[in-house]
């Protein structure tokens, strides 16, 4: 996974591209702990640019998605397509957290 992060204090986004995968987790980790840091109340993954996501990469987003649940910051997965998009829609993350074109 590569990553680029920005944050506006009440907006934090993650641009997420390439692979979200096993390999990742530390790294995803720290991006969560950094997202509860900046007290952003927004939290967004822009996943256009990301080209494939394993089992272990949808642990992650779950991982995200509570720890916004815990710490008051709401999740939003922007952007997704083609594969990604596919094992969303399969694993029905739709109704665990926002996804948006």
């Amino acid at each position: 996974m590569d990553l680029r992060t920005e944050c506006d204090g009440a907006q934090y986004t993650a641009h997420l591209s390439g692979q979200l995968k096993y390999a990742d987790n530390g790294a995803f980790r720290t991006l969560v702990e950094e997202m509860n840091a900046s007290k952003a109340k927004r939290c967004i993954f822009n996943m256009s640019r990301l080209t494939a996501i394993d089992s272990a990469g949808l642990g992650m987003l779950v991982i995200a998605s509570d720890a916004g649940k815990k710490n008051g910051w709401s999740l939003t997965l922007q952007g997704a397509s083609g594969q990604v998009r596919k094992i969303l829609e399969l694993s029905r993350f739709d109704q665990l957290m926002n996804i948006a074109d």
